[in-house]
Parts: C-alpha cells; structure tokens; sequence
C-alpha cells in the first residue's frame, strides 16, 4: 500500500489537502463566514446536478466562464502563432517590437477591460477581447523567440541539399513545437484567470459567470457556494493543464525517450 502511494504523490497530497481541510473546518479554527467545510461544498456541487437547480448551478456558471476563456483563448493562440512566426523569422522586426510585447505582457489585461466594454456594448467580446490581449503577448513571445533559438546549422544544412523554403519553413515549426506548447498552457491558465476577474468586476448580461456566482456568494457569506466555484474552476485548470503537459512532453521527446 505505502508503495502503491509512493507512486501517487497527487493522491497523497489530495487527500492530506482534503484531511487537513476537514480537520480545520471540524476544530472552528476558521469561522463558517471564511471556511466551509468540505461536506458543505460537496453539498452544494451535489445540488447542483438537480434539474431544479440548473439555472443557477455552479456548473452552468463554469461552463459559461470556461467558455469565454477558451474563446479568448483561441484568438490569442491564432493571432500570436501567425505574428510569432512573422516576427520569428524576421530578426529585424523581433529585435525592434520585442519591447514593446515585453511592455504590453506587463500590463494587466483587466486595466483595458473598460475600454473593451465601451467598445463592444458591454457585450460577451469585451470579455473575450480582454482575455485574447492578455493572452496574446506572452503567445507572441514564445513562437518569436522559438524560431530565435533554432539550431541555424541544422537549416543550413536543409538548404545545401536544395530542400525548399517551404519545406524548410515546415521543419522549423515542427522543431519549435513544444516551445509553442509551453506558451499555449501558460496562456490557458492566463485566460481562465483574466476570465473569472473580469466576471468579478462587471458580470456578463447572460448572468452566467462563475465570477460573478463567487463575488455574491462572498458578498452574502454563502462561503460553500464560494468554495464549490474554487473546486469547480481550480479542477478544470489542473485537468486541462495535465493534458496539456502531456502533449508538451511527447512533444519534447521525453514520452518516447522513457522505458
């Protein structure tokens, strides 16, 4: 049994999380006004399966909130892909905008979420804009400065055997891959994060925001709502990352390189 958890460490750490959760809720270190316990969470995530409770269930939220990250999401991946090769293979270009995107990554998105509600009508693309300029930079740099760090002798070396450009342009996105893939996990995380602020700050015209579910849960003392948004997002990000790094690491080579 100690083995089989020795090789486990994400069940183990799991269940101590779950353990000392309980333990802290059961003794009243913490008031129910900050610390639901865990029986009250799984209450509220039990309820909300009920078809009576799905119009304000919090997995109705999520879906919503998941919904708009991934839309944000998917521009920033198109755009910075498309303009991290422009900029890639053009030393020039990369060297005279690098700092401006080193600029722009350091400006919270959520300081043009206002502009983006004016400009769209406080409208859903106001929230997927804003995600989509928050996430952008950061694709930009990692495609960049992939196409920066390739081995030039092994391009080279295309190019004496009359191998194509095209080709040529074919194997260096195919080289620069996992680089690509980091950028796109750290940018997922990003857009869910940006998502669920920006619902925090003005909630969407759908009223369907986990957001914005947990900023009046919090405001009413509704803490095992509060927490059950927490569970739900956080198990949604952990899960999308680990796939994520999955394909990152066959990418890598590492997936076929282990026995």
């Amino acid at each position: 049994m100690t083995r089989w958890l020795g090789q486990r460490p994400v069940i183990v750490s799991i269940a101590l999380l779950l353990l000392t959760w309980a333990l802290v809720a059961r003794a009243g270190w913490i008031g129910k006004t900050l610390l639901a316990s865990p029986e009250e969470v799984l209450g509220v995530l039990a309820r909300a399966w009920h078809p009576a409770d799905s119009g304000q269930a919090v997995y109705t939220h999520a879906l919503h909130t998941i919904g708009r990250a991934l839309a944000g999401w998917a521009i920033a991946l198109v755009g910075g892909g498309i303009l991290g090769l422009l900029l890639g293979f053009n030393p020039r270009a990369y060297r005279a905008t690098e700092p401006l995107l080193e600029f722009a990554r350091a400006v919270p998105p959520i300081m043009a979420f206002p502009l983006f509600l004016v400009a769209f009508d406080f409208g859903t693309a106001a929230f997927v804009w804003t995600i989509a300029v928050g996430c952008l930079p950061i694709m930009v740099l990692a495609v960049a400065r992939g196409i920066q760090g390739l081995d030039r002798t092994r391009q080279d070396l295309l190019a004496v055997h009359d191998v194509s450009r095209p080709l040529r342009t074919v194997a260096s996105i195919v080289e620069i891959m996992p680089s690509t893939f980091f950028g796109a996990r750290l940018t997922l995380s990003i857009s869910l994060i940006v998502a669920v602020v920006t619902e925090m700050v003005f909630s969407p015209r759908s009223g369907f925001a986990v957001g914005a579910l947990a900023k009046d849960s919090q405001i009413s003392f509704d803490t095992p709502t509060f927490f059950a948004c927490i569970v739900v997002i956080g198990t949604y990000g952990y899960a999308m990352n680990a796939v994520m790094r999955r394909v990152e690491w066959r990418l890598s080579g590492e997936g076929r390189r282990a026995p």
